[in-house]
């Protein structure tokens, strides 16, 4: 099975060491069934964000070596790399890529920029075939699924993934509304999931935990003690839902 939806990178005051996090993942995968993770670098998210720099932590990410996971790579395309006239195709170039990442939240795409408007084409145009888009989606303004709608209309061929299925409602509106979209269950709540699973739209739901954050966000808000392994063994205890 396939964790669509995993992190590497520095995130806040924390840096995950990409081997470590693959590591955990390997360690646990006769517990969770887990063969092949999706991952991208939350060092995108710091002010001073580099292509080049997020570059080297993806060279090194994919020197991992396993016989018992694949680790496929997401460019977590910026703002600042289409301001910087470092176009969508071109950042594409450097690795096998399994799709592009975005995150309108953490950075504030623009609409009406023409500038950020000609990157989100050119994002979307490229996620056909065996490339994806992952949109992070939640209940803000700029992240709810629907404000994208005009990208679902006009790039009918493009694979889209709804990253969190949040809100749960709109998220299941959009998978009923338009073929090539799907939506992953990142850090979802249970009940959430099950909604999806009860909705009709089970075969467009894709598997996936946001590790390791989870382990951040539980020990941070929560409490939680939880070594990494043991994070992720609960993280995929969703798995069971799909069934």
């Amino acid at each position: 099975m396939t964790d669509h939806h995993i992190h590497i990178g520095q995130f806040n005051e924390i840096y995950f060491d990409a081997y470590s996090v693959f590591q955990s993942i390997e360690e646990t995968c006769v517990q969770t069934g887990i063969t092949e993770v999706h991952y991208s670098s939350t060092s995108s998210c710091r002010d001073d964000a580099e292509l080049s720099k997020v570059e080297e932590e993806i060279a090194y990410a994919q020197a991992f070596k396993s016989k018992k996971i694949v680790v496929k790579p997401y460019l977590w395309y910026i703002p600042k790399y289409a301001e910087e006239n470092i176009s969508v195709k071109s950042a594409l170039k450097a690795f096998d890529y399994c799709g592009i990442k975005l995150h309108p939240f953490a950075q504030k795409w623009d609409f009406e920029n023409p500038c950020h408007k000609k990157a989100l084409e050119e994002i979307f145009e490229c996620c056909t075939e065996n490339k994806s888009v992952l949109i992070h989606c939640g209940k803000t303004p700029e992240t709810i699924p629907s404000r994208f709608e005009p990208f679902f209309k006009n790039f009918p061929n493009a694979n889209i993934i709804l990253a969190h299925s949040n809100p749960v409602n709109i998220t299941i509106k959009m998978l009923k509304k338009y073929k090539n979209i799907k939506s992953d269950t990142a850090y979802s709540d249970e009940k959430d999931i099950i909604t999806l699973m009860k909705s009709g739209v089970k075969e467009k739901v894709l598997f996936g935990t946001d590790f390791p954050l989870t382990h951040y966000f539980d020990r941070l808000l929560f409490g939680k003690k939880r070594t990494m392994n043991e994070q992720y063994i609960e993280d995929c205890r969703k798995i069971k839902l799909f069934n």
